[in-house]
């Protein structure tokens, strides 16, 4: 990452009439980034998408806590409980119950 020298702002790799340079974002000073001199390598930005992640862990239920819950699977009313922030920062956890005997998770919004 550069700072602009101008007003302190990012720098951005952009095409410029088919050269890539940086350019600030503040005040759209314009700097050339591939000379041989420089430290800097530009590189193509590459677009991201919320379905391109997918995230997958698995979970120790021996660490975790047993509560009452009732199974609709199988009707036994104890599952080990966790919670995981899968949402924004300012909305609250979601909280994940899995059937101490089927093995069943469930998920709670809160």
């Amino acid at each position: 990452m550069e700072f602009c020298p101008k007003c302190g702002g990012v720098m951005v790799p952009e095409r410029v009439d088919g050269r890539r340079v940086l350019k600030c974002r503040s005040c759209g000073y314009v700097k050339e980034a591939d000379n041989p001199g420089s430290k800097y390598r530009v590189v193509e930005r590459i677009e991201r998408h919320p379905l391109d992640k997918v995230a997958v862990f698995d979970v120790d239920v021996a660490t975790l806590p047993v509560v009452p819950f009732k199974c609709e699977n199988c009707g036994n009313d104890r599952a080990y409980a966790y919670e995981v922030q899968t949402r924004a920062g300012d909305e609250p956890a979601t909280r994940f119950y899995i059937c101490t005997k089927c093995r069943k998770v469930y998920r709670e919004y809160a």
